[in-house]
């Protein structure tokens, strides 16, 4: 018989626990991703029609980590020999009990409109959730229908990083229904806070208050790790105050690397509204075979900016590229389309640049700036907040001169992904890859110069009853004065 033992804090708030929802906040080395795959590999070993779906918010190596972690646990329970697995597609399964894991990604419209589509689910866990969003928190909730109804639970695993997310703004921005634990400076450590989630049965949609456990643990809840790993995370207390609050402290917090601290969702992030017609519009874009990252702008008559649609797709030829802006676009009419200068670097087998296979399929191109340092200062300034006067209510409000519409989630996604580069601290970091390309489409806009749209002048109409009569001494008659002058 192979003893196992689980830390303590997870052992006594979480296993065997049957909330709903389980929200464990922890920084590296808490512990929380292992105690994950622990429970995982008991679950399939125990439970009857059980399936889990394990998701991550990536669209390549999907379950990588994850399952490899998950097959080295069962190595420590013995259990390996009962257990099949594939990459292709991603799978574990116990071959006694025919419980299975799948790993799914859940960065894209078309990998979630995948996962919406399996069925029997029994639980979902989400590693790595801090960009989760409650449309998304939902439909996780009703993919929920496989299994014992007591086994149908919701897991987040994350890293508190994102400080205007979902998960802070719902859990611990209010005061939690309950207390089970605290830090020693009073915060809650363990704790339920119960929300309401619209759920379809049957064809009707009713109101379930659901209970959710959050647990926030620390590397101090780690007995296993070494004191070398231990003393690395306490120096941060000098080196870095702000990275030692999330890892030492399990506070939400932006890390001191974070590139745009400008960037607050509340002052830059807006509902869609109709877009007058006289506004100018612009479209930038970054563009590649691992990513088309295409932006509409449009310019008020103040000179404000606002990002208001988003096109954010892969493995798209240039010709298909062009064909996808278009039906985004629709009837918009664009003032000017921006696109990075290596669009324009010709190829050897063609002659040909991108640019001019995108001129071909109707797409034509001004070249933007590609000074990364000055683009990103750029964007500071774009998105630096003031303070300024509503017009309707007379209130003090904060605002800024760039406010991106809350359908380009992507863009709204990655800024504040963004890290300073490590040996230029005026750039952003290139890794990961995927996070630059939405911000790289914002930097080739702001790197150029635009003007307010002009509020058109509305046309009088002739009355002639007011016309001022003057007498012409070669007829003796009277004509219009408004001929003269140049009336109409």
């Amino acid at each position: 018989m192979v003893e196992i033992e689980v830390l303590p804090l997870y052992f006594d708030h979480v296993l065997d626990k049957q909330y709903p929802v389980v929200v464990l906040v922890g920084g590296r080395n808490s512990g929380k991703s292992f105690f994950m795959e622990q429970q995982v590999v008991m679950n399939i070993n125990n439970k009857k029609k059980y399936k889990l779906l394990v998701i991550e918010d990536v669209e390549t190596n999907i379950g990588a980590g994850v399952k490899n972690g998950i097959e080295e646990r069962a190595e420590e329970f013995g259990l390996e020999k009962f257990l099949s697995s594939t990459k292709v597609p991603a799978e574990v399964t116990h071959r006694v009990t025919g419980n299975n894991v799948l790993f799914k990604g859940y960065h894209s419209e078309v990998q979630q409109k995948q996962v919406k589509s399996l069925n029997e689910v029994t639980a979902v866990w989400y590693e790595e959730a801090e960009n989760i969003t409650y449309k998304q928190f939902k439909a996780l909730r009703m993919q929920l229908r496989g299994g014992e109804p007591q086994d149908r639970q919701l897991f987040l695993t994350m890293n508190p990083i994102i400080s205007d997310g979902f998960v802070n703004d719902t859990f611990f921005q209010s005061t939690p229904d309950k207390v089970v634990e605290r830090f020693k400076d009073g915060r809650p450590k363990v704790f339920v806070n119960n929300i309401n989630v619209e759920l379809e049965h049957e064809g009707i949609t009713q109101v379930v208050t659901l209970e959710c456990l959050v647990v926030v643990s620390t590397h101090k809840d780690n007995k296993y790790l070494t004191i070398e790993q231990r003393a690395d995370i306490e120096e941060l207390k000098e080196t870095d105050p702000q990275m030692y609050e999330m890892l030492g402290e399990g506070k939400f917090v932006k890390p001191a690397g974070t590139f745009f601290r400008e960037f607050d969702p509340g002052i830059h992030v807006v509902e869609p509204f109709v877009i007058p017609e006289h506004w100018k519009r612009y479209t930038a874009k970054d563009y590649g075979l691992d990513m088309l990252a295409n932006y509409w702008f449009a310019v008020d008559t103040q000179g404000n900016v606002y990002v208001y649609k988003e096109l954010y797709e892969s493995n798209l030829i240039i010709s298909d590229a062009a064909k996808r802006i278009k039906e985004v676009n629709g009837n918009d009419n664009i003032h000017m389309k921006y696109a990075p200068p290596d669009l324009w670097n010709r190829r050897q087998e063609t002659g040909k640049s991108a640019t001019d296979l995108f001129h071909e399929n109707g797409e034509l191109h001004h070249k933007a700036s590609n000074s990364r340092v000055q683009g990103w200062l750029n964007i500071k300034e774009w998105l630096k907040p003031y303070e300024a006067r509503d017009e309707q209510t007379g209130e003090t409000i904060t605002t800024a001169r760039l406010k991106i519409f809350s359908n380009c989630v992507n863009l709204i996604r990655t800024i504040p992904l963004l890290q300073r580069d490590e040996k230029d601290p005026n750039d952003v970091a290139n890794e990961p890859h995927e996070i630059t390309h939405a911000p790289d489409g914002l930097r080739y806009f702001c790197s150029m110069r635009t003007k307010p749209s002009v509020t058109p002048k509305i046309k009088q109409l002739d009355d002639f009853k007011t016309r001022k009569l003057k007498h012409d001494p070669m007829t003796g008659g009277k004509i219009d004065q408004s001929y003269i002058t140049g009336g109409f």
